[in-house]
């Protein structure tokens, strides 16, 4: 390999690894306020608020629907690069006001803030990444995305274990996610706009400079026209956003639909936000049940280090058979595990819970968990990318709010006791395999422009 296309494969994993600072953010605050629940329920004394306790949590959720409906038509108008600082701003200020928080109201604002600030680059950072990266990784750079939300999960849970005994141990774990959100706001003013942008914008000779960069100077202008072309077929077509709700590109809207409803309806943000809730039915003190949470980070994120080796490798159809057929029987190992706590010992009850949701989070992590974010930066025409991954965003986040408001009211439930909410789940999970079999495509190793002319 040349000294060339080593310096411009490593400046693109360089960029992609600083715009995955957003999916660390992700993991975080999103995960942090499963390890934050049990000083906050102290504090705040909501012991017996089940409802106010949904909705601390699925505040960020909210944010996250409302952020696409301010991404789609921004990334467009402004570029992939100028929404993400912009968020990045929202994190600092979400991260500050929930750890100064005084009251619940307080808190609820911050975190909508912060779910604002998800939604956005939910969206816009696969967006990104995928726009950046050549054909032949983009599977594995996208994927960066999904392994940083990983990382940021399990750094919320770490943070949690350290200063979960402490009576305000809360605010230390808000405050935390100030670091991340002040990186992501310097590190995205120093990386280039998408090239693809670019050209849609008219600025042809920036774009130039940035694929010789990213590319190299004879693959630079190859891509370059091809995005050109590709321009001017949309251009002649008239389209806009409604096209993504025409006949053409039917499959494409019921796979950004169908992917986040089967990804969260397995039940991946019931553990994510509660698993120390969860482990404390099998566990005799809530450090106990701490700990085996950040096992539950440690195994997402090392899992997903295997999406990221294996996508581009594999593909998505094969990755997908084999996570959804794994997550059915881990489901069904955790929902007996309720069902049938009664007749089991102490040890075997926690190894059934334990290792049944270390072992769902493994084929999550390697199937579901990056494919949403993957397929939804894939799959739509380029004039309308923009305003079609906001959307795919906005199903993720409309889905995730269901799960993580529900949980905590059905767990008190016969329905959640008896280990029922899993089973619904994993038949969730099942259906997914039909799903997968007659609408998703494989993409491994196409080009976005090729992807693009199966709709055709």
């Amino acid at each position: 390999m040349s000294t060339t296309s080593t310096s411009t494969n490593l400046l693109v994993y360089v960029i992609a690894a600083v715009a995955a600072t957003g999916g660390l953010l992700f993991g975080y605050d999103t995960g942090v306020i499963n390890v934050a629940l049990p000083s906050l329920k102290a504090y705040f004394q909501l012991e017996d608020s089940p409802s106010t306790v949904g909705w601390i949590v699925s505040a960020v959720l909210v944010g996250g629907m409302i952020g696409p409906f301010i991404s789609g038509p921004l990334t467009d108008l402004l570029g992939r690069k100028k929404i993400n600082i912009i968020a990045a701003i929202v994190f600092v200020l979400g991260s500050i006001l929930t750890a100064v928080a005084p009251s619940v109201a307080i808190l609820i604002l911050g975190r909508l803030l912060l779910g604002l600030a998800i939604g956005i680059v939910a969206a816009t950072i696969p967006l990104y990444i995928a726009e950046i990266a050549p054909a032949n990784k983009r599977g594995q750079m996208v994927t960066f995305f999904q392994l940083a939300i990983t990382l940021g999960i399990l750094l919320s849970y770490v943070v949690g274990f350290l200063f979960g005994e402490l009576a305000d141990g809360w605010r230390t774990m808000f405050w935390a996610g100030f670091i991340p959100a002040a990186i992501l706001l310097v590190g995205m003013l120093l990386v280039p706009e998408s090239p693809r942008w670019l050209i849609n914008k008219g600025r042809g000779e920036e774009a130039m400079a940035v694929l010789i960069r990213l590319r190299g100077e004879a693959n630079a202008r190859t891509e370059y026209q091809q995005t050109i072309e590709l321009i001017e077929r949309e251009r002649l077509s008239r389209a806009d956003w409604k096209e993504l709700f025409s006949r053409r590109l039917r499959i494409p809207l019921f796979i950004g639909i169908g992917i986040f409803a089967i990804q969260q309806f397995s039940g991946i943000n019931a553990i994510i936000y509660y698993s120390t809730d969860i482990f404390n039915s099998a566990f005799d003190s809530t450090r106990n049940a701490t700990l085996a949470t950040v096992g539950v980070g440690l195994v997402n994120a090392l899992s997903t280090l295997l999406a990221v080796f294996f996508l581009d490798r594999l593909g998505r159809k094969p990755l997908l058979y084999t996570g959804l057929l794994g997550t059915a029987v881990a489901l069904a190992t955790v929902g007996c595990a309720f069902l049938f706590r009664e007749s089991l010992s102490s040890d075997l009850q926690q190894t059934l819970l334990v290792g049944g949701v270390y072992v769902y989070i493994f084929f999550f992590a390697i199937s579901l968990g990056p494919m949403g974010w993957l397929l939804i930066a894939e799959v739509y025409p380029l004039r309308i990318r923009g305003f079609a991954t906001s959307m795919g965003s906005f199903n993720h986040w409309f889905f995730d709010f269901w799960v993580g408001f529900t949980f905590p009211l059905m767990q008190a439930t016969a329905l959640g006791l008896n280990g029922g909410i899993f089973f619904i789940y994993m038949a969730v999970v099942l259906l997914g395999l039909l799903f997968t079999r007659y609408l998703v495509p494989e993409t491994k190793g196409l080009s976005l422009e090729e992807i693009e002319g199966k709709w055709k």
